[in-house]
């Protein structure tokens, strides 16, 4: 995995912790909470870069020829 993609997934994993936990202390609604929580991460989950992390992860080839794995 390269440090890139760690760190695009470190930070979708934080943002969304953390949004989760200020909306929970902003609201006190944790299922309004969780609307919240899931639009963000269906918009960041869904991002060109992110999909190009995930599709790396799983061994399938870019063929885009966008990141150079040299």
């Amino acid at each position: 995995m390269r440090p890139r993609d760690l760190r695009a997934i470190l930070f979708c994993t934080a943002t969304t912790v953390l949004l989760f936990a200020l909306s929970y202390l902003a609201f006190r609604n944790y299922l309004a909470s969780l609307a919240l929580t899931g639009a963000w991460a269906a918009f960041a989950l869904t991002r060109p870069r992110m999909l190009r992390v995930f599709r790396r992860l799983r061994g399938e080839p870019d063929w885009s020829g966008y990141f150079k794995n040299d």
